[in-house]
């Protein structure tokens, strides 16, 4: 549970998340947000499990599972309790890329979603799909 009423988000095209993990925690020091999200990790399942963000968690992701590099990911710090909602039903490679999870907090209700759609995917596509999404949280307990 947060202990308080605010909470800090990070967002990074990272474009490529192997590698960067140190530089980007030491950049951020000594004010480390409670979420940290990337867009682009260009990690399949496997690689992005072994990824270490010293004081966080992966916490939710998309990887694609053909087409090479983006993906999305959500990492949060060790104390913050929150529930992982999938949504892979909505995801395709390159049109929509999202990972959401719900924050449990007395203070607050909140979902914090990572989405991405590469330059050649389908906006269209992208734009119902987040709207299908959006209608989906609003269900969510």
């Amino acid at each position: 549970m947060l202990g308080s009423n605010s909470i800090t988000i990070f967002h990074q095209n990272i474009c490529g998340l192997k590698g960067k993990t140190d530089e980007l925690i030491s950049s951020m020091s000594p004010h480390s947000p409670h979420i940290l999200c990337f867009s682009e990790h260009h990690l399949k399942k496997f690689e992005l499990d072994q990824i270490n963000i010293d004081g966080y968690r992966l916490g939710a992701a998309y990887c694609r599972q053909v087409v090479k590099i983006g993906g999305v990911c959500i990492f949060v710090q060790k104390h913050p309790e929150y529930t992982n909602i999938d949504l892979g039903k909505y995801c395709s490679n390159q049109d929509t890329e999202v990972c959401v999870l719900k924050l449990k907090s007395t203070f607050f209700n909140a979902c914090i979603m990572t989405a991405y759609r590469a330059p050649t995917g389908n906006f269209n596509l992208f734009l119902n799909r987040l709207d299908d999404i959006i209608k989906t949280l609003y269900k969510v307990d």
